[in-house]
């Protein structure tokens, strides 16, 4: 992740970087009232010593497990119930 000030007459602080990418493309991708996490997250979660998590394999519209994202393929995703 990359930062810094954009702009001249009315500067901003922005971020930059395949992370802020990909923040981006799970909230675009996600629906409302739901929360959407990756397969690394989702491992995490499902891995800790006191996981009181329910998740949910997210399909696509077709049926097809995961979610297709631009810039990254097809990848796989969680409900967060």
């Amino acid at each position: 992740v990359v930062a810094g000030v954009v702009g001249d007459s009315m500067p901003r602080y922005c971020f930059f970087g395949d992370t802020v990418n990909f923040a981006s493309r799970m909230e675009s991708t996600s629906e409302k009232m739901k929360i959407q996490c990756s397969e690394l997250t989702y491992n995490i979660l499902r891995n800790s010593p006191s996981s009181m998590f329910k998740m949910e394999q997210r399909r696509s519209a077709c049926g097809r497990l995961g979610i297709e994202v631009k810039g990254k393929g097809w990848l796989q995703s969680w409900w967060i119930k």
